[in-house]
């Protein structure tokens, strides 16, 4: 073959290869979507919320490593959730997503371009401020609420009265740091509701761990015929502490559906369910990550709750369960 002729159409082969490859659809890198949990204090990997979000992305195609990136730092007290928030907005993360209305409120603060999705602990954001109703947020924070309003503490005392008829004085713990107004609005309704049932309530108003430490070591059989504690992320690492004065005092104590605490020891919850809470807020993530924004997605309350009375601590106070409300109980721990 001619030389020239050889070169020529090696260089017409070398031009058709060249135009096909840059004709082929190029392979776009995979979106890695961050995520930031700002979660309540404690091992937030064992948070059953925590734990019910990552069964619903894995479910929805998000894969850890792959397409997701998620932060799960543990938090040790709540002075610490305000510096994981602004390292989050300062990362500029795709979603935070929060469990405690105390952490909501301070991602609320920082940002207001970052989507905020809450999968616990807030139980009624409009009264707190976080969006214009549950219909229409109106903000970029959007959510799952861990309870039906404030009005459902008046149900809990209402059962925790029936459950101990002879209650009349009751140790109420509560949080009063004041960052979630919610917790003010809690311990309203127990207030109006209380002489109703005729009980005197001793309020306790804790702003730290040492603080409910000393609030709980002064409590006793003398001064009080029980404990109620209005549930709040601030006393997750106090439950133990709780129960284990209850039951040395004999005490009935009404529990809290708490990420931290295993149950053993309350006389009797009325709770929702969190994990679920979890993995009904993934679709919350999946819809805006493909496109939505917060305030176009109404916030749902828990579908589910269950009325839990513990026999096991009923046996150990002394304590008789009467009948007819043992028999409205969803579940019997025995």
């Amino acid at each position: 073959m001619n030389p020239k002729l050889f070169w020529l159409i090696t260089a017409i082969l070398l031009v058709s290869i060249s135009r096909a490859e840059a004709q082929q659809p190029k392979k776009s890198p995979t979106k890695v979507y961050r995520i930031g949990i700002l979660t309540q204090p404690g091992k937030a990997d064992e948070h059953l919320a925590v734990k019910g979000l990552r069964a619903g992305l894995a479910e929805a195609g998000y894969v850890e490593g792959k397409n997701l990136q998620l932060d799960v730092p543990n938090v040790k007290d709540y002075d610490e959730v305000r510096s994981i928030a602004k390292s989050y907005v300062d990362n500029k993360v795709d979603i935070i997503v929060t469990e405690s209305g105390t952490a909501s409120g301070i991602a609320m603060e920082l940002t207001k371009e970052i989507p905020i999705v809450f999968i616990w602990g807030v139980t009624d954001p409009v009264e707190s401020g976080l969006i214009k109703s549950l219909a229409h947020p109106e903000k970029n924070i959007t959510g799952i609420t861990n309870d039906a309003g404030a009005d459902v503490w008046g149900k809990r005392l209402e059962l925790f009265k029936e459950l101990v008829p002879s209650l009349r004085r009751l140790a109420v713990l509560y949080n009063s740091r004041g960052e979630n107004p919610s917790h003010a609005e809690r311990l309203a309704v127990i207030r109006k509701l209380a002489p109703a049932l005729h009980i005197t309530l001793d309020e306790k108003p804790e702003k730290s761990r040492s603080d409910i430490d000393h609030s709980v070591g002064l409590i006793s059989k003398a001064n009080s015929d029980g404990i109620f504690v209005i549930c709040s992320g601030l006393f997750n690492q106090s439950y133990d502490g709780i129960v284990s004065r209850a039951l040395h005092e004999k005490l009935p104590t009404w529990g809290c559906a708490s990420e931290g605490n295993s149950r053993e020891g309350f006389l009797a919850f009325y709770v929702p369910n969190i994990y679920e809470n979890g993995r009904r807020g993934s679709l919350y993530l999946d819809k805006i990550l493909k496109g939505m924004m917060p305030a176009e997605i109404p916030v749902e309350q828990p579908r589910d709750f269950e009325f839990l009375i513990n026999l096991k601590t009923a046996k150990q106070i002394g304590l008789t369960i009467p009948p007819n409300v043992l028999a409205r109980a969803d579940r019997v721990i025995r």
